[in-house]
């Protein structure tokens, strides 16, 4: 007779476009064979909906909790009584805090019970957002034999590294990081709590990147060197920053392109700002992309200069398609790129920066040599499907070592 899968609930607020959906659409399809799998979203609305597993059953928030899941704009969908409930619990937010507004919406919605673990894929948001609440709806409407949540920022320095954030961190039994550098960033925010803290990778879908990377590819000019940077176009990406840099190296004589994928608040200053400086030729912005893949296949280099980070999806999918990396020093960075083997690690200021790409550009010999390594590497999920499999036992999991392996 054959043993019972193991019931999980695994709770995420919708499934738009992000990293943190990518990697939850992506851990269902390396674990829906192992584990009877349920997820509730706050709203089933996103690109990654029609992405979820067949044998993954999904459950709606049926309740003014749906809200936590839209913008105030796709709101107004749910009718005007939602519209105007989650106006006014926005405004309570700017003022005050999430935590009530987040508290009330809870209490709309019925309990969920007999499951074995009950994760929380989604951090807590900053508290002047009216975002997030999926740790404070495992904590608090779902009954499991174990409570778990995933980190995925750098809790120091992302902005809800509050009291009441850290008091409901505490409450789960499990707390996930995404890597060791998240983790430690986390147990230095909450030392109490290093016990419980795990480091569980994200998986990749490694063979859908490299089928959409070569699905009408980018061609690029032969005559300059093409740096891409996948981003949302937001403060914390520091993209001002690397507009000057550019700048710099073409008032220097050197043959750089930047093509910059994603959108965001920042759009219309950095093209103020691409223009100010006359740089049209030699800086694209696409906006969001369905398919960004088939701008890395062809580019010489992926480039990541924010200020802080986590443990960025995208240095897995650029390492994947061969393409070699120039990052700034975030808590992750030294972990996911081997510095000198699949690209450069420097420090988060212009002149490191400047000086990473002006080695690059003198002796682009490097940029093939990066290439090489990064084929040596077998790219699998082997070791954060172990990661989660120990997660969901009474053990510790492995420490996280590499995330890839030389064939």
């Amino acid at each position: 007779m054959s043993k019972a899968k193991k019931k999980i609930l695994i709770v995420n607020n919708n499934l738009a476009t992000g990293g943190i959906q990518r990697a939850f659409i992506n851990l269902l399809k390396q674990i829906e064979k192992e584990y009877d799998i349920t997820v509730f979203v706050f709203s089933k609305t996103g690109d990654y909906i029609n992405k979820i597993p067949p044998s993954v059953k999904v459950l709606e928030a049926s309740s003014y909790l749906r809200v936590l899941g839209l913008s105030q704009r796709h709101t107004m969908k749910l009718g005007l009584k939602r519209y105007i409930i989650r106006f006014l619990c926005g405004l309570y937010t700017k003022i005050f805090s999430n935590h009530l507004p987040i508290a009330f919406l809870l209490t709309t919605e019925k309990r969920l019970s007999g499951f074995d673990a009950a994760i929380s894929f989604c951090h807590s948001a900053e508290e002047k957002a009216l975002y997030g609440g999926c740790n404070e709806f495992v904590l608090k409407r779902v009954d499991a034999k174990q409570k778990i949540t995933f980190v995925h920022c750098d809790f120091l320095n992302y902005g809800g590294n509050t009291i009441k954030n850290r008091e409901i961190y505490r409450q789960f039994d499990k707390i996930a990081a995404v890597s060791e550098g998240c983790k430690r960033s986390f147990i230095q925010a909450i030392p109490d709590v290093s016990g419980k803290v795990h480091c569980v990778y994200n998986c990749h879908n490694f063979s859908e990147y490299r089928k959409y990377a070569r699905k009408d590819p980018k061609n690029y000019s032969k005559e300059s060197i093409n740096i891409v940077t996948i981003a949302r176009l937001s403060p914390e990406k520091d993209l001002l920053k690397g507009i000057r840099i550019v700048s710099q190296l073409i008032k220097d004589g050197y043959s750089i392109c930047w093509h910059i994928i994603g959108d965001g608040a920042q759009r219309n200053e950095l093209n103020k700002e691409i223009t100010n400086y006359g740089l049209q030729n030699y800086i694209s912005l696409y906006g969001n992309q369905r398919n960004p893949y088939k701008y890395l296949l062809n580019a010489d280099l992926f480039l990541l200069i924010s200020l802080h980070e986590a443990a960025p999806m995208v240095f897995m999918e650029a390492k994947s398609l061969h393409v070699p990396i120039i990052t700034t020093k975030t808590i992750s960075a030294t972990e996911m790129v081997r510095d000198g083997f699949e690209g450069i690690v420097c420090e988060n200021n212009e002149t490191a920066i400047y000086q990473a790409i002006k080695g690059i550009l003198k002796e682009p010999f490097f940029i093939e040599k990066y290439k090489q390594n990064l084929r040596s590497i077998s790219f699998t999920n082997e070791l954060a499907i172990k990661q989660f499999n120990q997660l969901m036992t009474n053990g510790s999991t492995e420490t996280c070592i590499e995330l890839n392996r030389v064939k």
